[in-house]
């Protein structure tokens, strides 16, 4: 009777995935113009770019360490691929509305009222496409014409040379202009209420358009006053009013990828004039030219494979034979696999549903206490952040200026110390109290040895994948971003061994990773501006001496910094967080004397934090994506109370003790 309720429980989470694919079916069948199905269709052929970067990936490392063979040709030729689809994924999620919003006021409208802030969020993205169409033709100009006006096209300067650089440019003025013409056709859309989740039958509300008049009264009211006294505001004046108009405008829920973007191009017009505009199109061909990045789309690829084979569900099958009698044993093992899940891929979004698919239901089954159902799910989904190789402490580093192998080293320790510390909190609470985590019966543990030993060997590929990986980074075999490379193509054979790979599972993989990767990296495009005009105003230079002049304590300015990006990720996604306050914050930690790689495990546990912080926390709505319905948002963030406290004294702990951190890396360069 018990292997019957298993299999039940099975039945009923395939029936939950194929239930989450057409909810999701029906939120992307929304694109109602020709130009933004074209986009989506043309984006699952350009998402074939990552494999064939992948694929060159993994020849650079096969040619330079066994036949030492030079490799520029590789290294240039990925980055620009890799380009070219950080740039076309800003159109696919804005035809797919992929695009990350943070609106208080948008989530909570509807019909009319949603169609008016629609309208108003679609101006606001084609002024900011035209300025950067304008930016991006100024270097298109110069890289592909001579100032004689002959047809010349830029070339790298390296050994290989070849024309990159003028192709890159050319495809930023191509997404700009193309991200124009779909705000217009956006705009008539929602005028026409044939938009996503919009209908014609309902006209705004007047308490809403009251409220849309306030907020864009007070911008029009900043606006002017940025526009009129421009530099004459002074850096004080001018930083409270930047961060000012980021508040208001994501509660409008325009993406936050524009929303940083366009205050990047209008204080560039207010402080520099028209002039300086194509500052902001350099800064994001900088960006988008990072080799460093070319790792994240290589894990989120891992992720996406991962996502879509029956590895996570062997390994979570395989833990359960091993902690399934104990007390709480199912939460347990639930954080065992989300350790393990983190260390291949990462990503936390596809963490929490799978495990939200997977333990959720077979906690809920086996008698679980709610609250702790919830909170292990969550919380062990959220260890991407801290577990390597963690796509947090990539950005962390890059922006930073620090090894992120150093980076991933010094996260191990505090990573697994934060799911211990998980897993003594559930042991504890289901001791005291058994009725919250009852053990798997015996019955149901009884299965043949046979079965036992396949359930078994299914833990082998993906911690095979995940030593791979780990395993490469830290013996100086490949670099962060071939190590990537190296672990997408462990996630693809073991999914061939288990004869799991079909057309669909690649084809759907690569387009997760075109949206996922379009709207990370476009959220780091619009900072990365908004940085590079904050600093030439002035702004780095003016919150470093403000506060390295407070005359407070070393320990007292980092635990402001805490505070800062506590209530920053209250409202804000990690990554505009970590490229907004990172070029800031890390140049007076290092002029205090502390470690940039302590402080980057410090921003990492800050991050976890707001993961699961109210009112924006992200790993809360990926759980409620596929919770039963009767499970509201307000219960799941209640569950997670117990935990955010454990990550807090976590986070005190390494404040507190940086060896606790530090002494990994640092014992690696002593040997």
């Amino acid at each position: 009777m018990a292997q019957n309720d298993a299999a039940m429980t099975d039945a009923e989470i395939e029936a939950q995935l194929e239930a989450l694919k057409k909810v999701h079916e029906e939120d992307s069948a929304g694109p109602q113009n020709a130009l933004d199905r074209g986009i989506i269709t043309v984006g699952s052929a350009f998402s074939f770019l990552f494999a064939i970067a992948t694929v060159f990936s993994l020849y650079e490392i096969v040619v330079r360490y066994f036949f030492n063979s030079p490799t520029i040709w590789v290294h240039e030729t990925v980055i620009a691929l890799i380009a070219t689809c950080y740039l076309y994924g800003g159109m696919q999620c804005l035809a797919a509305d992929k695009h990350i919003r943070i609106g208080l006021i948008y989530f909570n409208t509807s019909g009319g009222t949603r169609r008016l802030l629609d309208i108003v969020n679609g101006l606001l993205a084609l002024f900011f496409a035209m300025a950067i169409a304008y930016a991006a033709y100024t270097m298109v100009e110069k890289s592909w014409w001579t100032p004689q006006g002959e047809f010349r096209l830029e070339r790298s300067g390296s050994a290989w040379n070849p024309i990159t650089p003028a192709i890159i440019k050319m495809m930023l003025l191509v997404t700009s202009i193309v991200l124009a013409i779909q705000s217009v056709g956006q705009i008539l859309t929602a005028w026409k209420g044939t938009g996503y989740r919009q209908s014609t039958g309902e006209a705004p509300s007047k308490l809403a358009i009251a409220a849309i008049a306030i907020v864009f009264g007070i911008l029009a009211i900043g606006g002017y006053l940025l526009f009129s006294e421009g530099r004459n505001l002074g850096i004080q004046s001018g930083s409270f009013l930047l961060v000012g108009s980021i508040m208001i405008l994501i509660l409008t829920g325009i993406p936050l990828a524009f929303v940083t973007g366009l205050i990047a191009i209008l204080f560039t017009i207010a402080w520099f004039g028209s002039v300086g505009v194509p500052l902001v199109s350099s800064r994001i061909y900088s960006f988008v030219n990072e080799y460093v990045l070319v790792a994240i789309p290589m894990f989120v690829l891992m992720a996406s494979l991962l996502d879509r084979s029956g590895m996570a569900r062997d390994l979570y099958d395989a833990m359960r034979l091993i902690a399934g009698r104990i007390k709480g044993g199912v939460a347990v093992q639930t954080l065992v696999a989300a350790v393990f899940l983190a260390a291949i891929s990462g990503i936390i979004g596809g963490e929490i549903v799978l495990l939200g698919l997977i333990a959720l239901p077979q906690m809920l089954r086996l008698g679980y206490n709610r609250a702790l159902a919830i909170g292990t799910v969550c919380a062990g989904g959220s260890l991407g952040t801290m577990i390597p190789p963690s796509i947090v402490l990539i950005v962390y580093g890059l922006t930073a200026s620090v090894s992120i192998g150093d980076l991933f080293l010094a996260t191990v320790t505090p990573g697994l110390m934060l799911a211990s510390f998980y897993i003594i909190y559930i042991l504890v609470r289901c001791h005291m109290n058994p009725e919250m985590g009852p053990p798997i019966s015996d019955e149901e543990l009884d299965i043949p040895t046979s079965e036992k030993l396949r359930k078994l060997r299914g833990v082998i590929l993906p911690v095979g994948v995940a030593v791979t990986v780990l395993g490469s980074i830290y013996g100086g075999i490949a670099s962060v971003t071939e190590a990537a490379a190296m672990g997408v193509v462990g996630v693809f054979l073991s999914a061939a061994i288990r004869r799991e790979v079909t057309w669909e599972l690649i084809r759907d993989s690569l387009k997760q990773t075109l949206e996922t990767c379009g709207m990370i990296i476009w959220i780091g495009l619009g900072a990365a501006a908004l940085v590079g005009v904050y600093n030439l105003m002035g702004g780095n230079r003016f919150i470093e001496s403000t506060i390295l002049d407070s005359g407070a304590s070393p320990m007292v300015i980092v635990l402001i910094m805490m505070a800062i990006l506590v209530v920053l990720g209250l409202f804000m996604d990690w990554i505009g967080i970590a490229l907004l306050t990172m070029p800031i914050f890390v140049p007076i930690i290092i002029k205090l004397g502390m470690d940039p790689v302590w402080f980057g495990i410090l921003f990492a546990m800050n991050m976890q934090v707001s993961y699961l912080s109210p009112p924006f926390g992200p790993a809360a709505f990926y759980l409620k994506s596929v919770a039963p319905k009767d499970m509201s948002l307000s219960e799941i963030f209640r569950a997670l109370i117990p935990f955010i406290c454990i990550q807090v004294v976590a986070l005190a702990i390494i404040l507190v003790f940086p060896d606790v951190a530090l002494w990994l890396p640092e014992w690696v360069k002593g040997n």
